[in-house]
């Protein structure tokens, strides 16, 4: 289903999907300009936090990934209803509305709004492989890694809008920062409204000649020739699936495959990338002194994310997984460790410490960890199992997120030097246990 030259469709189908990595990152990144734009947040970060400020810290990391946790399922079922391209389309509004939602000017906004958000990003967790498994055969080895590595471009570009409007325009800089992935998240409901629905959808219900009209404008009418037997036999396929019960766990694959997306997942979160992205705002503005993020630290950091995200974005991700998860976490880990050094270094020595450590473990995450461990399982679980399997990576994905988000957070509310001392002990500790488990899980991929 290659062909020499790609079509527009496919061009589309490209776009559409860096901008849904973008689109998530960009969330992420306004939540983060979120904390530092609340008073309320503000003061818990500099002094002995109160149980309600402590509670809206909370509730804003954790709004995300909770709304992520609910709407995957009904997206999903969604998708099966009525079509991948119109699930897709419902999570880019629902990012778009959440993110208008929290640039409202009232503190509440950002937990409302990050939850509709959050909707949206789940829908895309488990629509997104789809499309482009469905509409394009390298969807999962090379597609779906390049989505996950873009999100630093998202948080850079929400860190720089946000930063810039609230030097122009105090008070205001979060509400800027939304503005990043509601652009975005538009401009990704108007690609796929372009692009044509699966044929694998057109083809499990009996739609042949929709399927294969859909071949013709992505593939070209050679291509849809010789692929409309597969897409029928991958239809037939989805039309025997079922729930992962206790008979299939004694297939020996079935299981390896169970341990494999569930090792990858946590490995995932080892070099709290996504933690940086969110508590870098906040650290810039406490160690500069100011009550809002300073404008060049902020702007320096924005352009290494973006950096970052375009060399994650282009590396061959199936080529030495283990190498890249294991220098990704050990990166991190120095990263920490550099925390250490924050306490000897003043005004732009510390700046530079900190946007020194966000750099490592934004980029030991998505440059090196994440395209390893993404989209590696889809091709190698049985057909069977293949929505259980999704089902489950959509659903293991925002409980480490809230794990790997709040866990930092709480412990740098309590103290910075326990928190650099238990992150670490932490990255440790996960580090040996992925020695053990990576390699079978690896091996499964094979």
């Amino acid at each position: 289903m290659t062909t020499a030259t790609q079509s527009s469709a496919q061009r589309r189908l490209r776009v559409h999907l860096g901008l849904v990595g973008t689109t998530t990152g960009a969330v992420w990144g306004a939540v983060g300009l979120s904390l530092v734009d609340g008073v309320a947040v503000r003061t818990a970060l500099s002094a002995a936090p109160t149980a309600r400020t402590a509670l809206l810290m909370a509730a804003l990391l954790a709004a995300i990934p909770v709304g992520s946790l609910l709407g995957a399922p009904v997206l999903d079922l969604l998708s099966h209803a009525v079509g991948r391209r119109p699930a897709a389309l419902a999570s880019g509004v629902l990012v778009a509305v959440g993110a208008a939602t929290a640039a409202a000017p009232r503190l509440w906004t950002g937990v409302a709004g990050g939850l509709v958000a959050g909707l949206g990003i789940g829908g895309y967790t488990i629509v997104v492989p789809k499309l482009a498994h469905e509409l394009s055969e390298r969807g999962h080895r090379r597609l779906v890694p390049r989505v996950r590595a873009l999100a630093p471009a998202g948080a850079g570009t929400a860190l720089g809008i946000g930063v810039s409007g609230g030097a122009l325009l105090p008070g205001w800089g979060a509400a800027c920062a939304w503005m990043a992935p509601l652009a975005s998240a538009l401009t990704a409901c108007a690609l796929v409204a372009s692009l044509p629905e699966t044929p694998h959808w057109y083809a499990a219900r009996g739609r042949l000649d929709a399927a294969h009209e859909a071949l013709k404008r992505v593939h070209g009418a050679l291509e849809a020739a010789v692929a409309i037997d597969w897409v029928v036999l991958e239809a037939g396929m989805q039309g025997e699936q079922h729930p992962l019960g206790v008979d299939d766990l004694r297939i020996r694959q079935v299981r390896r495959m169970v341990l494999a997306g569930l090792v990858l997942e946590l490995v995932q979160a080892l070099p709290l990338g996504l933690a940086a992205v969110c508590l870098a705002p906040w650290a810039l503005s406490a160690v500069g002194g100011r009550s809002w993020v300073p404008l060049w630290p902020a702007l320096v950091l924005a352009g290494l994310w973006a950096l970052l995200a375009a060399a994650g974005s282009r590396r061959r991700s199936e080529r030495l997984l283990y190498a890249w998860v294991l220098g990704g976490t050990g990166v991190s880990a120095c990263a920490v460790v550099l925390l250490v050094l924050l306490e000897r270094l003043h005004g732009v020595g510390a700046l530079v410490l900190l946007i020194i450590v966000a750099g490592l473990l934004v980029g030991g995450q998505y440059v090196a960890v994440v395209p390893a461990c993404t989209g590696g399982i889809d091709p190698m679980v049985p057909p069977w199992l293949l929505r259980s399997q999704r089902r489950a990576g959509a659903a293991i994905r925002p409980l480490v997120q809230i794990v790997s988000v709040l866990g930092p957070t709480a412990l740098l509310l309590v103290s910075a030097g326990a928190a650099v001392a238990v992150v670490l002990t932490c990255q440790v500790a996960a580090m040996l246990l992925a020695l053990l488990a990576l390699p079978r899980a690896l091996a499964a991929l094979r």
